[in-house]
Formats: structure tokens, C-alpha cells, sequence
């Protein structure tokens, strides 16, 4: 059973820096799966109900910046309040339906267009959508980067287990 469990949090890792960056699972959400299963292995693997709290809220709040950055930023980028609202209906729609590369050009496309609906010059609209793209990558990287921390710290204490299940077989 250890080795199953084991497996699975080596796979939920992987997922949770795939998906941080490919849609459409939430990478910070199977990492998390990641964790729960880790707890599982064994008394040694266990971590404390506080590390459980406090990387579930760390988690949820940076899938909250996951759809907000984006529109913030367009609006920080001199986007009107259609173009905000672009942004999010573009990240959301960027998730959601099948178009190649839709995460990327969702936020950027959902600005402008809401920009220009808005009022805005073409040339303030692009600014705007880039601010909304910029606002993409900063939350993919918080994305990445929880993932790729709560992977480190599960993998250091399972690693360490089977280090030493492995040592004592012998």
C-alpha cells in the first residue's frame, strides 16, 4: 500500500507542475492531492493539520490570482472596466474552451475586445491586453512555483522514508 501511495504522490506532483502551466486541472489543487496522499504513506510522512492549513490557503488564494490577475492587470494597464471584465470572461473562456493556446490569447483577446467595446483607442486596448497577459504570467508562475515548493517538501519527506525503508531492508 505504501508503494501505491507512493506512486501517487510522485504522479500528483507531476500533474501539479504540468497542469500549472498546461490547463484544464488546477496544478496547485493536485499538488495539494499530492500532499493528502503523502500524509498516508506512513506515521513518518505525516504532516500537521497547520502545514495542511496553511498550503490550502496559500493555494486557494493563488487560484484566486489565477483569474484575477489577469483582469487587474488590464485594468492597471489603462484598461476600462469592459476590458477588466473582458480579461476575466477571456481567462475563464481561455480555460474552459478547446482552442489551442486559449489560456495564453484568452486573457490578451478578452481585454482588448472589451477595451474596444469600452471605448478605448486600439492602441490603448493592445496596452491593455498586454497588461492582462502580463497579469497571465505572473499568476502561472505563482502557479508553478507553489507546485514546484510543495512538491520539493512532500518529495524531501518521502524521499526520506524510503531512504530509510530501504536502508533497514537490508
Amino acid at each position: 500500500m505504501e508503494v501505491l501511495m507512493i506512486v501517487i504522490a510522485i504522479l500528483l506532483i507531476a500533474g501539479g507542475i504540468v497542469f500549472s502551466i498546461l490547463p484544464p486541472l488546477p496544478g496547485p489543487l493536485l499538488t495539494y492531492g499530492a500532499l493528502v496522499s503523502a500524509h498516508y504513506i506512513s506515521s513518518d510522512t505525516s504532516f500537521s493539520a497547520a502545514s495542511f492549513i496553511i498550503w490550502a490557503i496559500i493555494g486557494v488564494l493563488i487560484l484566486v490570482l489565477d483569474y484575477t490577475l489577469p483582469a487587474v492587470s488590464a485594468k492597471k494597464s489603462g484598461g476600462t472596466k469592459a476590458g477588466m471584465i473582458g480579461g476575466l470572461i477571456g481567462t475563464v473562456a481561455g480555460v474552459i474552451l478547446p482552442i489551442p493556446f486559449g489560456i495564453i490569447i484568452g486573457p490578451f483577446l478578452g481585454a482588448v475586445i472589451g477595451d474596444l467595446c469600452g471605448g478605448n483607442s486600439i492602441k490603448s486596448a493592445f496596452r491593455s491586453g498586454f497588461g492582462s497577459f502580463l497579469g497571465f504570467l505572473a499568476s502561472t508562475s505563482l502557479k508553478l512555483i507553489y507546485s514546484i515548493v510543495l512538491g520539493s517538501v512532500i518529495a524531501w519527506k518521502v524521499g526520506g522514508f524510503t531512504f530509510n525503508a530501504i536502508r533497514a531492508a537490508f
